[in-house]
């Protein structure tokens, strides 16, 4: 049997083991079958059943294998309710997800509602693995902000994806930020074993608010995720998102926003380090579909040992968009000759009034800089620590988070 259709055969039969298990919460009249969730996983579980899992000759999944996932992620589910894993603090509210399971109290915050209410995101699924978090989903949570509300503290969402052996957990993350509203999110993805995070998250920027956005995907090299990220921002919005991880066994990011109405702003800064046997792969699209709005993105890269590390990037300019400003810009370093780096930038523009500008570098480590701080008594490998984070350390500087970007300096200095 091919890999496509196994993982695929392996895929239904995680979404009927869940069946399974939800009939017998249904039993104790668990509320888990509510607000929604049945609709959409039986929604999922047809689309799953009608898709194709992709091999290397799509173009999209070129430099992505996945046959990690031949060893049985899809079809079983982590089972684990606790958790000895640990998170920073970042202040403000904190919210833990584990296993797909929400806590039975959800925060309260002035101006926010927290709801289990699962909304349909299929009209935006871009892969078969969109259908297959929703096949799975054991709980999904839902986000509003109201109209004119200033939220001073973040919220650190904590997922949780933890396993002995292969299984995978489904997260579904909807957050709606009403007009004129300020908001910070932090989605902070933790856990250990060979467990896959299938992750899927929707974000709404509503007519001229603020949303800070981090997503930070520490999880141990063994874990697996396969996350899908669209934002939609409405006139005069104001989005800034923050892509920090590691890679791991296999760990793929589709980032899409919709940028609907004119004056919308978006800043995106990414960094992505792959080393030892790790993967990372990011596809990002940005689709200027109305005119007058800004896009900035920055991501920066490094890959050592035989870790490897993909990123694409792609700027649409619909035929109405004038007056469009897109940036972006992927520097990448490698660290060693065993490691790989494959960047592919992608300008595809309809309208002439527009500036545009893409950009991507793959270099290695000076070495007459890491001469010169070895003749100063620093041994190679903490030269090569240093030249790597300063290397990075100007995003981590930018961020605006200050708890964050001290826990980010720490973490990814480590893994330097």
């Amino acid at each position: 049997m091919m890999l496509p259709d196994t993982l695929k055969e392996q895929a239904l039969a995680g979404a009927a083991l869940l069946d399974k298990e939800l009939q017998e919460q249904a039993k104790q009249q668990s509320p888990h079958a509510s607000n929604g969730l049945s609709a959409v996983r039986d929604a999922g579980r047809v689309a799953l059943a009608e898709q194709v899992f992709p091999d290397k000759k799509v173009e999209q999944w070129k430099y992505t294998s996945l046959l990690a996932l031949q060893d049985g992620h899809l079809k079983a589910l982590a089972d684990k309710t606790s958790s000895t894993v640990s998170a920073p603090d970042f202040g403000g509210v904190t919210l833990t997800i584990i296993n797909g399971r929400l806590p039975a109290l959800l925060p309260e915050i002035d101006g926010v509602t927290f709801s289990q209410e699962a909304v349909d995101q299929s009209a935006q699924a871009e892969s078969v693995f969109s259908h297959y978090n929703a096949a799975t989903l054991r709980a999904a949570l839902t986000i509003k902000v109201a109209k004119g509300t200033h939220v001073a503290e973040p919220l650190h969402l904590i997922i949780i994806s933890e396993s002995d052996s292969p299984a995978s957990a489904a997260v579904r993350l909807h957050i709606e930020a009403a007009d004129n509203s300020t908001f910070t999110v932090i989605e902070h993805y933790v856990g250990s074993g060979p467990t896959l995070c299938s992750s899927t998250t929707s974000l709404y920027a509503g007519a001229n608010s603020n949303v800070q956005h981090y997503r930070l995907q520490s999880e141990t090299p063994e874990s697996l995720h396969i996350g899908e990220l669209s934002i939609h921002q409405q006139r005069d919005s104001r989005v800034a998102s923050y892509q920090l991880m590691q890679a791991n066994t296999l760990r793929r990011n589709n980032v899409r926003v919709w940028m609907n109405e004119s004056g919308a702003d978006l800043v995106m800064r990414g960094v992505f380090i792959a080393r030892n046997k790790t993967h990372v792969d990011n596809q990002i699209c940005i689709e200027h579909a109305a005119p007058h709005c800004t896009s900035d993105q920055i991501f920066k890269g490094i890959a050592g040992e035989s870790g490897k590390a993909v990123f694409n990037g792609r700027i649409h300019i619909h035929p109405g968009a004038k007056g469009s400003d897109a940036k972006l810009s992927n520097k990448n370093l490698l660290l060693s000759n065993g490691a790989e780096i494959d960047s592919k930038p992608e300008l595809e523009i309809y309208n002439d009034d527009v500036k545009c500008a893409h950009g991507t570098t793959v270099g290695q480590m000076d070495s007459q800089q890491q001469f010169y701080l070895q003749s100063r008594g620093i041994s190679a490998e903490a030269a090569k620590r240093m030249l790597g984070v300063g290397f990075i350390n100007e995003l981590l500087m930018a961020l605006p988070n200050e708890r964050v970007a001290e826990w980010a300096r720490d973490w990814l200095s480590a893994s330097l």
